[in-house]
């Protein structure tokens, strides 16, 4: 993902348009604030919100509250703008990932 995936123009311009991004070592002590003011490091955080593999994606709302996550990398830069169209559109409140992105691929042209 990082040498395929996040440099990608389009990749790059969509998430920084549509998202405030950050990255979190799950076993780092650089201390971080979350949504609420509290301040721990960063695996203390990460295990707050449950994460114990990575790449782990969490989208938030504007108040902090999570909406969606994905585990695991994408396949592709595909895949990644669909996650990104997911969260975008408000998807994820109507289906899974998996089912939307089956839908993309159906309409997907050959």
């Amino acid at each position: 993902m990082k040498e395929k995936v996040f440099p990608d123009a389009e990749v790059n311009s969509f998430f920084k348009k549509h998202f405030l991004m950050f990255v979190v070592n799950i076993r780092g002590d650089v201390e971080l604030t979350d949504f609420k003011g509290a301040v721990m490091p960063e695996k203390k955080y990460a295990r707050e919100k449950h994460v114990r593999a990575t790449p782990t994606f969490i989208f938030f709302d504007l108040d902090g509250n999570e909406v969606t996550r994905y585990l695991g990398a994408a396949q592709n830069i595909t895949e990644f703008m669909w996650l990104g169209e997911y969260v975008v559109n408000g998807v994820y409140k109507e289906m899974p990932f998996l089912k939307y992105k089956q839908q993309k691929q159906k309409e997907k042209p050959k």
